[in-house]
């Protein structure tokens, strides 16, 4: 009788560290702040792509039961990669670089407008640095690297000091800034820093691009459009206010500038 109970006592001890560990694994993985090591990643990598194939088996479902064709939906990825493939090809200046496509996997609620993680990592050859965009601009950089799976800081995100040097064209002119902010209620970037005489009904609308000159980005990838422009309460310089060009709410399909700068 005692043996029996000693047992059952034993399973239930088991069962409760089980969860604890379980606990332990799920809120590292969940805070993307925390500090890698290697079972961190070996389980961030193996949850994300059990995320990914959960994710796919869910849409497939769903698609079937709408009936409508999964190929329909394999040739709607390829219509926006071959779209994705088209926008790179058109700056000159990109045209010999290599690029990787990759899957948002995963995307923190709590970091939303600061970090998603991809399904493309070291055995891809993907580092630190590297400039991560769709076809409609620039969406961040690659901040970690596990081997399956890689975490992008998003270009909306926190800057933290840690500016992006951008410029635009303006009157045959190059007129130079950084990137220091992101208003979310109003879906503005802040270009602070710019010298120059504008003027502002002719400049609103001129595309706002990656400088080259002082950050890991290569030149010339779009950041957005300008939506306004004022001058900063020093009166020297101007703080031009910058609307994305990627809606950051809806990021599917991503493409890594493998080799950047």
């Amino acid at each position: 009788m005692k043996k029996k109970k000693k047992e059952k006592y034993k399973k239930i001890a088991i069962s409760i560290f089980a969860i604890i560990i379980t606990f332990i694994l799920f809120f590292y993985f969940i805070n993307d702040n925390s500090n890698n090591n290697f079972l961190f990643n070996t389980i961030k990598d193996l949850t994300a792509n059990i995320s990914k194939i959960t994710s796919l088996s869910f849409n497939s479902k769903k698609t079937l039961d709408n009936n409508i064709m999964v190929k329909e939906i394999n040739n709607d990825y390829k219509k926006e990669i071959e779209s994705l493939k088209k926008a790179l090809e058109l700056n000159s200046s990109n045209s010999l670089k290599k690029f990787v496509n990759a899957t948002v996997v995963k995307r923190s609620t709590d970091y939303w407008y600061n970090l998603i993680t991809i399904d493309k990592g070291k055995k891809d050859n993907i580092k630190v640095g590297f400039a991560v965009i769709n076809n409609d601009g620039l969406i961040g950089k690659v901040i970690k690297v596990n081997n399956n799976t890689s975490d992008i800081k998003l270009l909306i995100s926190p800057k933290e000091e840690n500016y992006i040097s951008a410029g635009f064209n303006y009157e045959n002119n190059e007129y130079y800034g950084l990137i220091d902010d992101y208003d979310v209620t109003k879906n503005e970037l802040l270009l602070k820093n710019v010298v120059g005489e504008f003027n502002k009904e002719n400049i609103i609308g001129t595309n706002v691009t990656t400088s080259g000159l002082s950050d890991s980005f290569t030149s010339g990838l779009l950041i957005g459009k300008i939506k306004d422009i004022k001058k900063d309460k020093f009166g020297i310089s101007y703080n031009i206010l910058v609307e994305p060009s990627v809606n950051f709410n809806n990021i599917n399909i991503v493409s890594v500038v493998v080799g950047d700068k």
